[in-house]
This record gives structure tokens, C-alpha cells and sequence, in this order.
């Protein structure tokens, strides 16, 4: 299994989050563990940079998705009663995670259905 401390260093080193922060999402941190032993060709490779990085920013993507459903209201009009609400953070880290998928698309299953032939 990938070490749960070098993700929550890649973390804290990347995105800035202090120890404290990251003991609230640690959830998101033990469930992008989960998610890099499922997809690992080979279980000598969890611990690889790029695997590491790969579990911190599914674990970003999930602290993003989570602080954007708590409110993300960046702005508000008592008028005409209207409201804005920026998503550009999800958009940002999802092509994070794209990005990390594909730099270890030859350290991870491939779980794309393909048809081949009948």
C-alpha cells in the first residue's frame, strides 16, 4: 500500500495544508490509498513518486469537491435576489487528477471497456 505519510506530505508540500487541515480530510487521504491498491499493476510500485502524487491529488480533488459543496457562493444580490458560484478550483483539480492518471498510465490497470471483435 502506498504510505499514508508521504501523501499527506505531497500535500502539505503542494497545496499548502497544515497537519491540522489534513487530519480533518484524513478520510480522503486513507480512501486515495484505497484507490491507488485497486488500480496498481504491481504492488512494488506504491510507493513510486508518481503514484504518491497520484494519491495526493485525488485526495485534493475530494478536499476541493467537498469545500465547493459546503458554499461556494462567491458572491450574492439581495436585489434581484441572484448569486454566483466559481467552480474554477473543481475544474483546476480535476485536470490535476487527469494529468496524474496519465502519468501513470504504465504503473496502473487500465479500466476502459473496449470492444473488440464479436
Amino acid at each position: 500500500m502506498t504510505d499514508y505519510s508521504l501523501i499527506k506530505n505531497k500535500l502539505i508540500d503542494i497545496f499548502h495544508y497544515s497537519e491540522a487541515e489534513l487530519e480533518t480530510y484524513s478520510s480522503f487521504i486513507e480512501g486515495a490509498v484505497d484507490y491507488a491498491a485497486h488500480i496498481l499493476i504491481e504492488e512494488e510500485k506504491a510507493n513510486d513518486a508518481r503514484i504518491v502524487n497520484l494519491c495526493a491529488v485525488k485526495a485534493y480533488y475530494q478536499i476541493v469537491l467537498t469545500s465547493c459543496a459546503d458554499d461556494g457562493i462567491t458572491s450574492f444580490k439581495a436585489g434581484d435576489i441572484s448569486y454566483t458560484r466559481d467552480l474554477s478550483s473543481v475544474s483546476r483539480a480535476k485536470a490535476l487528477l487527469e494529468t496524474a492518471l496519465a502519468d501513470c498510465s504504465d504503473l496502473i490497470k487500465n479500466s476502459r471497456f473496449s470492444f473488440k471483435a464479436v
